[in-house]
């Protein structure tokens, strides 16, 4: 069972990785857009056609409403599964740093069912 209640709609989000002290030139400055397809207070998953290997740490950018302010927070990579018979990948994403605002943002959105 979930804590959050999870919102099945997509959702534009921008992400990029966060550089590692072991790997310095590994970050990127560029953003990246995918469209989420399940999003969570505690979480996310969207479909992406490269590898980010678990434990990657992400920046990202959730726009939910254009009535709320972007939600940044910091995810790590949790899980990297081939998505059926697509060239896609399936990666969830667990949010290490959000602000209790935010998670309140998106919770209320899933319990609206929007």
């Amino acid at each position: 069972m979930r804590k959050y209640k999870r919102i099945n709609k997509p959702y534009l989000v921008k992400f990029r990785m966060r550089p590692r002290l072991d790997m310095e030139g590994m970050s990127s400055t560029d953003w990246d857009m995918v469209a989420v397809r399940d999003l969570g207070a505690s979480g996310a998953f969207f479909l992406y056609n490269k590898d980010l290997g678990v434990n990657t740490s992400l920046d990202l950018k959730i726009d939910i409403s254009t009535s709320t302010p972007t939600i940044t927070c910091i995810g790590v990579v949790v899980r990297v599964k081939k998505y059926g018979d697509s060239p896609m990948l399936g990666i969830a994403i667990a949010f290490t740093e959000i602000d209790e605002g935010d998670q309140e943002l998106i919770n209320k959105a899933a319990e609206a069912g929007s």
